[in-house]
């Protein structure tokens, strides 16, 4: 239907990314969920050649396997994710930032190896692709809506059982494009999104917050 091919939603107010992120997820219709930053930090057209190929390995890996009457056990594609990733930067970001910066930077990752996953190297990059059933669960069960959000995505397809994979992409900084940087701002947001990763790891683990998928009436509402 042309009349689906953009749809522009407006949030009655800033709720912060996640929340932004959450209903642009859980409105959108197609096969597959780009969600991109819009600064434009991450190079689009290499960039998405970059998931889509990988998100067919994915599928080739994680095709299902048959079953003794030849059919496969699951008709549908798997469910996953692929990930941009800035890790082969690091090194290069690295002499680039002040020592508060890359001291912040290794601090962030060290944390989200303790409490999220040790499995994803960069869980803060703009530029992801998932499958639509991915998508509309993880729209569902998101719990944080503001800068750590990434975090809560990796922790809920990992406990789901689905696979995350990861492509370099090109990226560069893009002024004005960012929160606060003064230093002050830095170490209060970083703080901040401990906080979160805390939060996210206490809430799954002690079961205050559960994983469901949603049913047709909640996709419908949407």
């Amino acid at each position: 239907d042309p009349s689906n091919c953009l749809r522009l939603v407006k949030l009655s107010r800033n709720c912060g990314k996640g929340a932004a992120v959450r209903e642009g997820m859980a409105r959108s219709c197609g096969l597959l969920v780009l969600m991109v930053d819009a600064d434009g930090a991450t190079e689009f057209g290499s960039g998405l050649k970059r998931v889509l190929e990988e998100m067919k390995n994915v599928f080739v890996q994680n095709r299902p396997s048959p079953i003794a009457n030849g059919e496969s056990s699951n008709n549908g594609p798997p469910i996953c994710a692929v990930f941009g990733s800035r890790a082969h930067m690091e090194e290069e970001s690295t002499a680039s930032r002040s020592v508060v910066r890359t001291f912040l930077m290794r601090a962030f990752h060290f944390f989200v190896k303790c409490l999220c996953s040790a499995n994803v190297r960069d869980t803060q990059c703009g530029f992801k692709l998932f499958t639509r059933e991915a998508a509309s669960v993880l729209s569902y069960n998101l719990h944080l809506r503001r800068w750590a959000f990434d975090t809560e995505l990796v922790v809920i397809m990992e406990r789901m059982g689905w696979p995350i994979a990861e492509v370099p992409v090109t990226w560069h900084e893009v002024g004005g494009s960012k929160i606060d940087e003064s230093k002050l701002a830095l170490a209060l947001n970083s703080l901040g999104m401990l906080r979160d990763m805390i939060c996210v790891r206490a809430c799954y683990t002690l079961r205050l917050w559960s994983l469901s998928a949603p049913d047709d009436s909640d996709i419908s509402a949407r």
